[in-house]
């Protein structure tokens, strides 16, 4: 495991999770593999991706693409350092 925070924290005393609480956001195999564990936001990036695709494909085809907010799912991966 790769360690979190190695260094300034430790000269200031700071513990993760403790004094410093730390997230993350996409998910990436990197964050459990962390120590402590990174705590991050997971999402669908494929999915973003495909909404994005048919957006372009319909601009490319002189359309106008709808315009509006778009919601994706997410989902909260809990680990150590939050």
């Amino acid at each position: 495991r790769r360690v979190l925070f190695r260094s300034p924290r430790r000269r200031r005393g700071l513990a993760v999770p403790g004094d410093l609480a730390v997230a993350g956001f996409g998910d990436i195999e990197l964050a459990e593999a962390l120590e402590p564990g990174l705590t991050t936001v997971r999402i669908d990036s494929d999915d973003i991706g495909r909404r994005a695709g048919r957006m372009l494909l319909t601009r490319l085809a002189g359309g106008t693409p709808e315009r509006g907010i778009e919601l994706v799912e997410l989902s909260l991966v809990v680990r150590a350092s939050g």
